[in-house]
């Protein structure tokens, strides 16, 4: 393979420094520190134009904040006047910003809320935040511009979970953001519908193929009673299964005949169900006969009949 570097109208110049971070630099990273030597027109008088730098590049105000950090700490660029004072540092091992006190304090200053966001986001992790916390809160007021209500869900979602961690929450946050779940009305939307989809009815509608229409009055019979059973997925579906090869057709009625079935004979697990179908099928081979030893059988007979004629 033989690749030739085309050059054509306006070159841009990197230092070799540059290429040295680039296993650490972001995408973010990468775009910011190509795009401001390119755009060098705009670096004595940068806080004028970030908004145009932002718009020809595609990467967020608050994202070039963080890139400007990371190559000033590694070097490259140095940062000189007030609009260093409001960037988070991005330390080697992470990409999430580590805010100085009189940052936060900064912070604080300018949202009026955060100091109500503290103290409701230490009571749902239950317990009492240090300067980490503080930092990982900030940085989602900060990197995403979540409200405090989106925060505070996000937050107890986590909980609700067992995964309270700042990386796991981070990484929720991100994820979130990724799929423009960015305000509080689609984020509670898309907790609903993960826990609908959760439910044991939504799966059901789903192995059925009924999807959102309403259910009739047997079918919700059947599923409510299939519910209060505390009958797993599983098992309804080996019986759904059953119902399939049998009739040819996803049938509620049929379905609930066969699980009725496994009821009152003391199976209500998928383990007990499986093993019981395992059982029939034995059962059915051992009651059949061979189709060979039966015409064996039939000629031995036509063959003594004959003999005993003569």
């Amino acid at each position: 393979m033989k690749i030739e570097v085309k050059y054509s109208g306006k070159i841009i110049n990197l230092p070799s420094s540059v290429a040295q971070h680039m296993a650490e630099a972001s995408y973010e990273d990468l775009c910011v520190i190509i795009g401001i030597y390119a755009c060098q027109e705009m670096l004595g008088a940068f806080d004028k134009y970030i908004v145009k730098f932002s718009e020809s590049i595609g990467v967020g105000i608050e994202k070039i904040k963080r890139a400007l950090a990371f190559w000033q700490e590694r070097g490259v660029i140095s940062v000189e006047g007030s609009f260093e004072a409001d960037m988070p540092m991005v330390s080697a091992s992470s990409s999430v910003p580590t805010y100085t006190g009189s940052q936060i304090a900064k912070f604080v200053e300018k949202n009026e809320d955060i100091r109500s966001l503290f103290l409701a986001c230490q009571a749902i992790l239950g317990k009492e935040f240090g300067a980490h916390d503080h930092n990982n809160i900030i940085y989602l007021k900060d990197n995403f511009h979540f409200s405090s209500e989106y925060i505070m869900l996000l937050l107890a979602h986590c909980k609700e979970l067992d995964k309270a961690s700042w990386a796991y929450i981070r990484k929720t946050a991100q994820n979130l953001y990724d799929e423009g779940i960015d305000t509080y009305i689609r984020l509670e939307a898309h907790f609903a519908d993960r826990k609908n989809k959760n439910s044991f009815e939504y799966k059901l509608r789903d192995l059925f193929g009924i999807g959102k229409r309403e259910l009739s009055r047997a079918e919700r019979d059947k599923f409510e009673r299939w519910g209060e059973l505390g009958l797993e997925i599983e098992l309804v579906r080996l019986a759904y299964d059953i119902t399939v090869d049998k009739t040819g057709k996803a049938s509620v009625p049929y379905c609930a005949k066969v699980i009725e079935n496994w009821i009152s004979s003391g199976v209500k697990t998928y383990k007990d169900a499986l093993a019981s179908e395992e059982e029939k099928k034995r059962g059915l081979a051992s009651s059949s006969f061979d189709a060979n030893d039966f015409f064996e059988a039939a000629l031995k007979r036509s063959y003594s009949k004959k003999k005993e004629d003569k």
